[in-house]
C-alpha cells in the first residue's frame, strides 16, 4: 500500500493497519481473532481455510469489535499489508468481506470462503496497464545482461499466452511496433469468431491477429512470448505445467516474459530455460510465489556466483511503481467504501446520532419542536453551506437533524426562479429528476474513447473548438480520455457510485416514509422506472447490470409498454442511424419534480431555524482565529465555524482559486431538457439512446399534462455557456430529431416538434465519475467541498450529506476517502498538489 492511502486510512477510526503481517502470515489468524474485523484487505498474502474459519468464528461469536489498534507512525506501508476494517458491533449473521488488493486469488481459499459466507473481492484489471508496460519494456527493450539477446532491430511475431487485459495491452504495443500477433486463449479457441471483438476491444488491427489452438503452435512461430494466464490446477484449460520441456524445445525465439505464477512452467522446462544461455527469460511475481522457482534453480544459481545468469530474471517489479500503487489503492478504497455504504440505512442518515454532541450541536434531538434561530452572541454560524441546490439543501437538513445548530445556506442564484439561465443545476433544468441505483454512472468507459473529439452529429460530446479550451479544460479532457482506457478503475468507481446511489435512494425513501404526509405532502413521486433499450444485446447487458445492482429488476412484456407509454414509437432516429426498441426492464426508483422537492426542502429548513438566503455570492474564504471568514460580493464578512461548499465547476474554481488541489477537477457537462405536451404517458421512463443523448429521462409534470424529456452530454468545460452556442444548437437538433421520432404525435403540421420549453442544464462532473467529498487543505479541516455529482446529485444528495457530516465529525468513512481531492484519475495541472505517482 502506498503512503498516501495509509495516511488516509489512519484518519478513519474503524481502520487498523497491520503491515507487518504481510511478512508473517502465520500470525494472520491470531490477529483476526483479536481484532474481529468485518472486512479484511490483503495483498499477495496466503489466506487458507483454517485462517478463514477462525476469523468467521471470532466475528460471529458476537461482542464489540475494537475500533483502534496499532497504526504505523508514518512512511510507506509494505505492499500486501492487510487493512482491517471493523464496525462497532458484530453478530452471528454478519457477512464478512475479504478484499484482495490485486488480481490473483490463487493464494486465497475461495472455496472455504464461500462455505463460510465470506465474500471475496479483488481489483481485476486495475494493475493491468502497469504490468503490461513492464512486460512490453522487457519484450521490446534492451535485455538484462550482456549475454542475453539484444532487442530486435525489426518486428517479428509476438506470441501471447492469455488474452486478458494485460496481454491485450501488450498486443497493442506490439502491433504499434509492427509485430504480427499469434494468441492462444481458451475463450478465443472455443469461439474463433470472437477474435474480431477481442481485437476491437483492445484497439488492434484484426488482420495482424491469428489464433493458435495450442501453446506449442504459439511457441513454434513466435520470436518473443508474453505469458499472462491465471493459475488453473485442473480441467481442460489447466495452466499448471502449461509450458513443459517439449513445448519449450519448440521455441526458437529470443525472449519469454511471464507474469503468471511460476507453476505454469514445468520444472524440467524451467531448468532447460535457465540452461539456454541465448534465451532471455523474465519471471515476475510476488517473492513468496517465486520462492519455489528459486529453490529449484538454486544449484545453477550458485554455479553462476550466487545470482541468476545474465538474461534470466526473477523479480517482483511489475506492480512496484508508484503509479501502480496509486491505482490499486484507489480501487481498494472504492471496494471497501462500497461495502461501507451498503451497511447504512436511510434512518442511519437522517436519524439522530448516538454519539456525544460536538461543538455547535444540540443535545436535544427533538428538532421539530426546538428550532435553532440565529444566536448573535455565538459570534457567527456553526456551519455555512455554500450552494442552495439539492445537495446543499440536503446537507443542511441532515446536519440539522443530527443536532447541528446555527446553520445557514447561501445560494448565489436569485430567489426569483423565472430565468433558468441564472440558476444552478437544480433549478436550471426542467422540474424533473430520476432517482435510481444506476443513475449517472461514471461516463469514462471504454466505449467512450474519443467521444470528446466528436461533435453531436457524430455521436460525440464536443461543443467547442478545441483551440478555445484552457489548460485546465484540456487537462480534464485528457483525464477523461485516460479513464476510458482504465477498465479496472472504472469498474470499481462504478460500483462505488451505485452504492452511493443506493444509499441516497434509501435516504429519500426514509424521508418519503416519515414526512410524506408532512412537509413533503403534495410532491409527485412516481415509483418504479422503466429502462427502455434499443438493442437486444444492450437489453441483456442492462438487465444484468440492474440485477447486479440489486434494483429488483423485472423484464417488461411488450403489452406493458403499449399500455403505460402509448404514443411511443417502435424506433428512434439517432446519429448512428434509426434504432429499434428491443425491450424494457422495470427497476426500483422514483421520478420526482425536483423544483418542488427543493422548494419543500428549503421550507422545511426554515421551519427548523436554518436560514436559506438566495442572491448571495461568496467571493473568497480565509481562515484564522479558529473560524472561517466568508467575504461576500457586497463586501460583508460572515464568520463561521465550518463551511461546506457544494458549488461546482467555474464557481468552485472562482471561489477557491487556481492553486487549490482540486482546481480543474470539476467541469460542466451540458444536458438539455425539453418540455412537451403529454402524448398519453402514464408513467416515467428512461431511454438508453447512446451518445450524444445518453440515457434520456422522461418525467411527468405535477399535473401530468406535460412531459419533461431530459438528456444529452456536451463538454462545456468551465467556460460560460455562450462559448458553446453552436455546439448546443447541434445537440438540440439531435435531441429534437430523436424525440420527434420517438413521439410522432408531438410533431406539428410543419413537421417541427411541439416544444413548450427548452432548458440547458450545466452538470458539474469529474472525469472519473466520482464526486469530490474532501476537506480543503489550509483551513484546519474547517472547509469541506462536496461537488461534482454530474446528473446524480439528486439521488446522491442524502449519501453525500452523510459523508460530509462524518467529515465534520472527524470520523471519515472509507467511501469518502475514495473521493478525496488528490486521488488518481483527476486532472494533472502544473502547480497542483500531485498524486504519489506524479
Amino acid at each position: 500500500m502506498g503512503a498516501r492511502a495509509a495516511d488516509l486510512l489512519t484518519r478513519a477510526a474503524s481502520v487498523v493497519l497491520r503491515p507487518e503481517l504481510a511478512a508473517r502470515p502465520a500470525e494472520l489468524a491470531d490477529a483476526l481473532v483479536e481484532l474481529r474485523p468485518q472486512t479484511l484487505v490483503v495483498g499477495a498474502n496466503a489466506v487458507d481455510a483454517a485462517t478463514l474459519q477462525r476469523w468467521a468464528a471470532a466475528v460471529r461469536a458476537g461482542g464489540p469489535v475494537p475500533a483502534g489498534g496499532p497504526v504505523p507512525a508514518g512512511g510507506p506501508v509494505p505492499a500486501g499489508g492487510p487493512v482491517h476494517v471493523g464496525s462497532p458491533q458484530s453478530d452471528a449473521d454478519r457477512e464478512l468481506l475479504l478484499v484482495r488488493r490485486g488480481t490473483s486469488l490463487a493464494a486465497v481459499d475461495t472455496t472455504a470462503a464461500a462455505r463460510l459466507r465470506i465474500e471475496v473481492r479483488n481489483t481485476p484489471e486495475v494493475n493491468a496497464r502497469h504490468v503490461a508496460r513492464f512486460v512490453a519494456d522487457r519484450l521490446f527493450g534492451p535485455a538484462d545482461g550482456a549475454a542475453a539477446s539484444p532487442a530486435r532491430d525489426r518486428p517479428g511475431v509476438l506470441g501471447l499466452l492469455g488474452a486478458g487485459n494485460i496481454n491485450g495491452r501488450v498486443a497493442r504495443d506490439g502491433a504499434a511496433r509492427g509485430w504480427r500477433l499469434v494468441v492462444h486463449s481458451p475463450s478465443l479457441v472455443a469461439d474463433p469468431a470472437s477474435v474480431g471483438a477481442w481485437a476491437r476491444h483492445h484497439r488492434l488491427p484484426a488482420d495482424r491477429v491469428r489464433v493458435a489452438r495450442t501453446v506449442e503452435e504459439v511457441l513454434e512461430v513466435a520470436d518473443a512470448v508474453a505469458v499472462a494466464v491465471p493459475l488453473v490446477h485442473a480441467g481442460p484449460w489447466a495452466t499448471v505445467d502449461l509450458i513443459d520441456e517439449r513445448v519449450l524445445k519448440a521455441f526458437t525465439g529470443e525472449r519469454i516474459v511471464s507474469v503468471s505464477e511460476p507453476e505454469v512452467f514445468a520444472e524440467r522446462a524451467l531448468l532447460d530455460a535457465y540452461d539456454r544461455r541465448d534465451l532471455a527469460v523474465v519471471l515476475d511475481n510476488a517473492p513468496r510465489l517465486l520462492a519455489a522457482a528459486r529453490e529449484l534453480l538454486a544449484t545453477r544459481i550458485d554455479g553462476d556466483g550466487g545470482a541468476p545468469r545474465p538474461g534470466f530474471t526473477l523479480c517482483s517489479a511489475a506492480m512496484r511503481s508508484a503509479a501502480c500503487d496509486d491505482d490499486l489503492d484507489q480501487a481498494m478504497l472504492a471496494v471497501v467504501g462500497r461495502a461501507d455504504l451498503d451497511e447504512l440505512t436511510g434512518a442511519d442518515l437522517f436519524g439522530p446520532r448516538s454519539d456525544p454532541p460536538g461543538p455547535g450541536r444540540d443535545t436535544d434531538r427533538r428538532v421539530d419542536e426546538d428550532p435553532a434561530p440565529d444566536d448573535p452572541a455565538a459570534g457567527g454560524h456553526g456551519v455555512v453551506v455554500v450552494g442552495g441546490g439539492i445537495v446543499g439543501l440536503t446537507v443542511a437538513l441532515l446536519l440539522r437533524l443530527r443536532g447541528h445548530r446555527r446553520i445557514r445556506v447561501l445560494d448565489a442564484a436569485p430567489a426569483d426562479r423565472a430565468d433558468p439561465d441564472r440558476q444552478g443545476t437544480t433549478f436550471g433544468g426542467a422540474n424533473a429528476r430520476h432517482l435510481s441505483a444506476t443513475e449517472t454512472l461514471p461516463p469514462a468507459d471504454a466505449g467512450r474513447a474519443g467521444v470528446l473529439d466528436r461533435g453531436p452529429a457524430d455521436g460525440g460530446w464536443r461543443l467547442r473548438d478545441p483551440a478555445s479550451l484552457s489548460a485546465a479544460e484540456l487537462a480534464w479532457s485528457a483525464a477523461f480520455d485516460r479513464g476510458t482506457d482504465r477498465p479496472g478503475l472504472h469498474a470499481t468507481a462504478q460500483e462505488l457510485v451505485i452504492a452511493l446511489n443506493r444509499l441516497g435512494l434509501r435516504g429519500w425513501e426514509h424521508l418519503f416514509a416519515v414526512d410524506g404526509a408532512g412537509w413533503l405532502a403534495g410532491l409527485r413521486r412516481d415509483a418504479r422506472l422503466a429502462r427502455i433499450y434499443l438493442d437486444a444485446a444492450e437489453l441483456a447487458a442492462g438487465e444484468r447490470l440492474q440485477r447486479t445492482a440489486g434494483t429488483d429488476a423485472v423484464r417488461l412484456p411488450g403489452a406493458a409498454l403499449a399500455r403505460d407509454w402509448p404514443g411511443l414509437a417502435a424506433s428512434m432516429p439517432l446519429p448512428g442511424g434509426v434504432r429499434e426498441i428491443a425491450g424494457a426492464v422495470e427497476v426500483d426508483g422514483y421520478a420526482v419534480n425536483i423544483h418542488d422537492l427543493a422548494t419543500a426542502l428549503a421550507g422545511r429548513l426554515t421551519d427548523l431555524g436554518v436560514e436559506v438566503r438566495a442572491g448571495v455570492r461568496v467571493r473568497e474564504l480565509d481562515s484564522g482565529g479558529g473560524a472561517v471568514r466568508l467575504r461576500l460580493d457586497d463586501g460583508a464578512v460572515l464568520p463561521a465555524d465550518r463551511v461546506v461548499i457544494t458549488a461546482g465547476g467555474r464557481d468552485l474554481d472562482r471561489l477557491l482559486g487556481a492553486a487549490w488541489p482540486g482546481a480543474g477537477a470539476v467541469a460542466h457537462l451540458l444536458g438539455l431538457s425539453l418540455t412537451l405536451p403529454n402524448p398519453g404517458l402514464r408513467r416515467p421512463a428512461k431511454i438508453h439512446a447512446g451518445d450524444p443523448l445518453g440515457v434520456i429521462n422522461i418525467s411527468l409534470s405535477p399535473d401530468g399534462t406535460l412531459i419533461h424529456v431530459s438528456g444529452g452530454f456536451g463538454y462545456l468545460g468551465t467556460a460560460e455557456r455562450q462559448a458553446a452556442a453552436a455546439g448546443i444548437a447541434g445537440l438540440r437538433d439531435v435531441a429534437e430529431r430523436a424525440i420527434a421520432g420517438l413521439f410522432p404525435a408531438l410533431r406539428r403540421a410543419d413537421g417541427s416538434l411541439d416544444v413548450r420549453d427548452v432548458r440547458v442544464c450545466e452538470r458539474p462532473a469529474t472525469p472519473d465519475g466520482l464526486p469530490l467529498v474532501t476537506a480543503l487543505p489550509g483551513h484546519a479541516g474547517r472547509v469541506l467541498v462536496a461537488a461534482g455529482t454530474n446528473a446524480g446529485g439528486a439521488v446522491q444528495a442524502p449519501a453525500v450529506a452523510g459523508l460530509v457530516a462524518d467529515l465534520l465529525d472527524d470520523v471519515p468513512r472509507c467511501a469518502g476517502l475514495a473521493m478525496a481531492v488528490d486521488r488518481i484519475g483527476l486532472p494533472r495541472l502544473p502547480g497542483k498538489t500531485p498524486c504519489a505517482s506524479e
